[in-house]
């Protein structure tokens, strides 16, 4: 995707597929556990010493997208260094021992994060996005790269700290990783809500190292004061839910509008053929339909669409006076929503529940377009980016319960003797969260010396993680 990216259902469902929520959830975990090595730690005093959202007093009146906007402008010569970027991407991951003692440099010098820290540090963030002024699918959103760009920035510079042992200083990059991911999400589109998910996972990912750190402090009130969900898509959804006549405003009084039929039928098939257009983002010259394909489709449509009028009690004269593409536009608005809403009402669901229900009216979207009732593939693609947007939201809600988990586990040999406990309910310091892709506590077994944190695998992403508790006489 380019700089300027430009806004499509096609590209949204590209996007969704990207962050890795393409497949079916699957049972159970089948890779090999990651190692996880924890060090007994008590409660911080104050118990929320560490935070992972600034605090009132840290906050200022301002708006945050605008110090973003200002970053690459200022920093062109660091945005232009391809190398230096893909060194970035590899400095998230790569093991500690190689970043230490300054083996590696982010050049900025800290310029960069600071830039964006003013703009985490602000209690506002409006991307003034163009949404009622410009069509909604067709809105370029130029930030969505860049904004990514510095969460691999913040991801590369926190591993960087953890690894020399800087730990306060990474905690405080940290915090603003997730600020900035929340900020990207107050968007009106889910696509800057997949962005901002993206931007805290890799984030969290950070905190599981910085976890396994002797000198690191237990965050499992930190991590317990964030928000779930800790991205709110909830306002995205529902402006995407009327991408349709944000696009084409004239859809929104169809009934009342007045038209000769040469202007509902020239209406009709330039609709038609521009959501074909919106389906195949990025093919340029996707198969349109023929004339007589969509007027055979409207005549059909058109009847359904006149006895569900006289139904519900418009004067017949009035049905009758109507254009044939007048009446297939408004039985095709309204099937389109009958089925977007079959889908959005389960969205804020505990996850098992939300997905069932999203499967089942993706599943009601192909069935309707496969036997006609709608003309246009119009509902399915909006459908699979809410469910994939679903799926995302609660990995990252489930990597934050997982800390937390580890958090506890911390605590609890800390007042036990370096000890890991037989099972998860023995832990009586501070409440286990459940598990939010099951809604049911995590699997959780004890062997020996070492525990298993298990759980079904979540969109390619395994729990399966090893836990070996460093005993205090070590």
């Amino acid at each position: 995707m380019t700089r300027r990216f430009k806004y499509t259902m096609a590209c949204l469902l590209l996007l969704a597929v990207a962050n890795g929520v393409a497949k079916a959830d699957e049972p159970t975990a089948t890779a090999t556990a990651i190692k996880i090595t924890l060090h007994p730690a008590a409660e911080p005093e104050p118990a929320l010493k560490y935070r992972l959202l600034p605090d009132r007093l840290q906050q200022k009146r301002g708006n945050a997208a605008v110090h973003y906007g200002k970053v690459t402008a200022e920093e062109r010569t660091f945005f232009n260094d391809k190398a230096l970027r893909e060194n970035i991407e590899a400095w998230q991951s790569a093991p500690l021992a190689d970043l230490r003692g300054g083996k590696v440099h982010l050049p900025s010098n800290g310029s960069i994060e600071d830039s964006i820290r003013r703009g985490a540090l602000c209690m506002e963030c409006d991307w003034l996005l163009p949404v009622g002024d410009v069509p909604f699918y067709g809105m370029l959103l130029p930030e969505v790269q860049q904004i990514r760009e510095f969460g691999r920035i913040l991801a590369a510079r926190a591993r960087i700290q953890i690894a020399d042992g800087q730990i306060e200083d990474a905690i405080t990059t940290l915090q603003t990783g997730y600020v900035l991911g929340r900020h990207v999400a107050t968007a009106e589109t889910i696509v800057n809500g997949l962005v901002g998910n993206a931007i805290c996972e890799i984030t969290s990912f950070q905190i599981i190292e910085l976890v396994q750190q002797p000198a690191s402090p237990n965050l499992y009130w930190a991590l317990t004061r964030l928000p779930t969900p800790m991205i709110d898509l909830t306002r995205a959804i529902e402006v995407e839910s009327m991408g349709v006549e944000l696009t084409f405003p004239d859809l929104k009084d169809l009934r009342s509008a007045r038209r000769t039929h040469q202007e509902w039928r020239e209406f009709f098939h330039q609709f038609a053929k521009q959501v074909v257009v919106w389906n195949h983002a990025g093919n340029d010259k996707p198969e349109l339909p023929s004339e007589d394909e969509l007027e055979e489709a409207c005549n059909d449509i058109a009847r359904t669409a006149k006895g569900i009028l006289l139904q519900e009690g418009l004067p017949a004269d009035e049905v009758q006076a109507m254009s044939v593409h007048q009446l297939a536009l408004m039985q095709t608005l309204r099937v389109h929503h009958k089925l977007l809403d079959d889908g959005i009402k389960c969205y804020s669901l505990p996850h098992p529940q939300a997905m069932a229900g999203i499967d089942a009216a993706i599943e009601r979207a192909n069935e309707a377009h496969r036997d006609g009732r709608e003309i246009i593939k119009l509902s399915s693609n909006t459908l699979a980016a809410i469910r994939s947007a679903r799926s995302a939201i609660t990995r990252i809600d489930r990597q934050i319960a997982v800390l937390r988990v580890l958090e506890a586990l911390r605590l609890h040999a800390a007042s036990h003797k370096g000890s890991l406990p037989q099972q998860l309910g023995d832990i009586t310091e501070v409440p286990i969260p459940d598990d939010p892709v099951t809604g049911e506590p995590f699997a959780y077994r004890r062997e020996a010396d070492k525990a298993f944190l298990e759980g079904p695998v979540l969109r390619d992403v395994p729990l399966n993680y090893g836990i070996t508790m460093v005993h205090l006489r070590d």
